[in-house]
């Protein structure tokens, strides 16, 4: 009994900082010491064991030191982080001699695969995707994510080996595809700037076709990046057209692009002559409006104005009433009577190239226009829409021409179907087969258009002037 009544208490002789939850955390020791540190102090100056039951009264002594009188702060109730690991006691096994305190682990990142890149020295640069282990790197390297990377090393390896002069093909490729059009002079405007240089003409030589069988080509294209075909609307000898979406603007357009590759400056000035000559004609109600054009892989594009149908199609499917002929008729005369105004002529009207919009109708494909007074290379259009003296290459009245072409059209839409050669070649007579079911009048008119001596037919302003079209107004 004396032994036990002679052995000292740890636990009231232990002195022990109180932890006030009052206080902020920055307040309190760096290293408090723990409480095993007093245990073993105590343990070393008596040589005594410790027991269970003095661990347990400890504990007790630990929760008996918090007074019930504390406040407790706001810290108290705050969320733990994601850091510190849940209901972990600061001061249990906490050990002021250890340096490195082990921290649980944070969420592994999940491991993507990203694109490689080339050192100066053409050596990889390491990626994620090199740190995972050796089986899913060959599981890997068959995916088709590195395909590229694969094609990427060839062309790093070639460039090495090369040289440092080595150009790649995709900067050629580049070069031929931002290559400016040639600076021509427009034929159609009076007072046009007097430029008609080609400073590429050489390049263009040497670039032609290569642009179409380099690997970067589709991707380089303005026609694929700026528009998204939809369809293909039209088909000639030297040109289709397709009804595309403008990506910028959310418009329908429709782009007329070349057959062939125009290689030859010849062939480049004479595709150029219709965008020439709707740029200098401007915006007019009756005539398909005309937006840009550029050159690609030497083909020629022209941007448009997407029209419903023409009158070729329409004319297949049904007849127009006479009221409606004659809106076409006069709607028709006034593009002529602008075109004519401007020093052009057309060359190739005909119900194909009649085309409708909104109820109203317009003049387009202007591949064959010409300026009136001969100054520019003649080309025919549709001969079954060609008065006799074009057939014997007499071009003095070319506006008259035009005018030919617009009666032999307007015939043809008052019979409902196409004229065979037969009627073609009488029409060329001055000679008009009767249409029963359409006025005199109409018809009248109609013959003084088709009138063999072109001198004697009527100009386009008196067409527009001609008291038949009364009864549209």
């Amino acid at each position: 009994m004396k032994k036990r009544s002679q052995r000292r208490n740890p636990v009231r002789e232990r002195k022990q900082p109180k932890l006030s939850l009052t206080r902020p955390l920055q307040s309190l020791p760096s290293r408090p010491p723990s409480l095993k540190q007093h245990l073993q102090i105590h343990d070393s100056s008596n040589n005594e064991p410790q027991s269970d039951s003095s661990n347990l009264a400890i504990n007790a002594a630990d929760a008996s030191d918090f007074g019930s009188t504390e406040i407790l702060s706001q810290d108290f109730f705050c969320t733990p982080d994601y850091i510190t690991p849940e209901c972990q006691n600061l001061f249990v096994d906490f050990d002021a001699n250890k340096e490195h305190i082990s921290c649980p682990a944070s969420p592994e990142k999940l491991k993507t695969v990203k694109s490689r890149r080339l050192n100066q020295d053409g050596s990889f640069v390491k990626s994620p995707a090199s740190m995972l282990d050796h089986q899913q790197a060959v599981e890997l390297a068959n995916d088709t994510n590195y395909v590229n990377e694969n094609k990427t090393g060839k062309i790093a390896a070639t460039a090495l080996d090369n040289g440092p002069n080595y150009v790649p093909q995709s900067a050629i490729a580049l070069r031929c595809r931002v290559m400016p059009p040639p600076c021509l002079k427009n034929p159609y405007i009076k007072d046009a700037v007097e430029m008609d240089v080609d400073p590429f003409g050489s390049w263009r030589t040497k670039c032609s076709g290569y642009l179409s069988a380099s690997a970067g080509a589709e991707s380089m294209s303005r026609y694929r990046t700026d528009f998204q075909e939809i369809e293909q609307i039209g088909s000639g000898n030297f040109s289709h057209v397709y009804k595309v979406l403008k990506r910028i603007d959310g418009c329908l357009y429709a782009v007329k692009r070349s057959t062939k590759q125009l290689c030859l400056d010849t062939e480049r000035r004479k595709a150029l002559m219709e965008v020439q000559a709707l740029a200098a004609l401007g915006f007019h109600e009756n005539i398909v409006a005309y937006h840009t054009s550029w050159f690609e892989n030497e083909q020629l594009y022209i941007q448009m104005e997407l029209c419903d149908y023409s009158l070729s199609s329409y004319n297949t499917s049904c007849s127009l009433t006479e009221e409606e002929v004659l809106e076409v008729f006069l709607q028709i005369a006034r593009a002529l009577q602008y075109i004519h105004a401007g020093g052009i002529a057309h060359l190739d009207v005909k119900p194909e190239n009649i085309y409708v919009k909104n109820g109203s109708y317009k003049l387009g494909d202007f591949g064959c226009a010409t300026l009136l007074d001969n100054s520019l290379p003649i080309e025919e259009g549709d001969a079954r829409y060609m008065p006799q003296e074009i057939l014997n290459e007499k071009y003095d009245h070319l506006d008259k021409v035009d005018i030919f072409s617009l009666g032999v059209s307007i015939y043809e839409l008052l019979r409902g179907s196409s004229l065979p050669d037969a009627v073609h070649q009488v029409l060329r007579e001055g000679k008009l087969p009767l249409l029963p079911s359409n006025s005199l009048q109409l018809q009248n008119l109609i013959k003084l258009m088709v009138d063999p001596d072109p001198t004697r037919r009527p100009s386009a302003r008196e067409l527009v002037k001609n008291p038949i079209f009364t009864r549209i107004l």
